[in-house]
């Protein structure tokens, strides 16, 4: 009679857009102590207990929220050490519109909530989603812990800042680079602004989150070329920054109700 079988550890799962990067943290025990060199939002999925010190020698013991977000600012001293350990996120790599502030956690925000669990999903279901589905999690995330230091407050005059100049620009941005990976992040450092107020001044002006217009412009462009007469599916989707023919093929009947094949076949175009 065999013994049990060993099970394998749940790995980190870690996604990179552009300068920013997600990690999640499946539960384990964990013992950190570092300074940190940029900002860390974090994220706690389940509670959690142990011991942790911020910024200090006193180390305390600590029992963490279910859902609760946490912020550590650059140059902060960092020991924590957990014999259970819980699954965490990790964001960092982002730009804050004012930097500083102080360590905190357990802070409870309903739309980081949302964002971290969708964020999560994608890491578990759809390992392979595309770029901006994350980036979009990660900047709403970013978003609230912007709210929860305080240093933004809903603005009624955030539409005003996409000018009509500036949306020129940004069509030019994305236009010139729909066969690359084009990132929010791009977007807003094209017009000299943080992913979060760009992202929302956008959304306010526009009535479309940047993610949303990417994806509709990438359409568009592909519907142009089928009806001028671009046969190879495949390639039209490399060629407006899908990564293959089925991600078109989903991303287009979702947006026009109708696939890429049979508006070929309205045109009466032949493969």
């Amino acid at each position: 009679m065999s013994g049990p079988t060993a099970l394998t550890p749940e790995p980190a799962r870690r996604v990179t857009v552009g300068r920013w990067s997600a990690e999640l943290l499946p539960r384990r025990p964990y013992e950190a102590r570092y300074t940190a060199d940029r900002p860390v939002l974090g994220f706690a999925f389940e509670s959690q207990e142990g011991v942790h010190a911020y910024a200090s020698d006193r180390i305390r013991p600590f029992r963490a929220r279910p859902n609760g977000l946490a912020y550590v600012p650059k140059g902060c001293e960092v020991f924590s050490c957990s014999a259970s350990g819980g699954e965490y996120l990790v964001l960092t790599g982002f730009d804050l519109e004012e930097e500083g502030g102080f360590a905190f956690s357990d802070r409870i925000d309903s739309l980081a909530v949302a964002a971290a669990h969708e964020l999560r999903r994608l890491f578990l279901a759809s390992p392979f989603a595309e770029p901006l589905r994350y980036e979009a999690q990660m900047i709403a995330l970013v978003d609230r812990l912007c709210l929860q230091m305080g240093c933004r407050a809903p603005s009624s005059d955030t539409p005003q800042w996409m000018t009509a100049r500036r949306l020129r620009r940004i069509d030019e941005i994305i236009e010139g680079n729909l066969d690359g990976e084009l990132t929010v992040q791009a977007l807003a450092e094209g017009l000299g602004l943080s992913a979060g107020f760009f992202s929302r001044a956008f959304k306010q002006a526009t009535g479309w989150s940047p993610h949303a217009y990417i994806v509709d412009r990438r359409v568009a462009r592909a519907r142009s070329l089928i009806t001028a007469g671009a046969v190879d599916l495949s390639a039209v989707a490399l060629a407006v920054g899908f990564s293959s023919h089925a991600h078109l093929s989903a991303t287009f009947h979702r947006q026009l109700g109708i696939s890429p094949s049979a508006l070929r076949r309205s045109f009466n175009l032949r493969a």
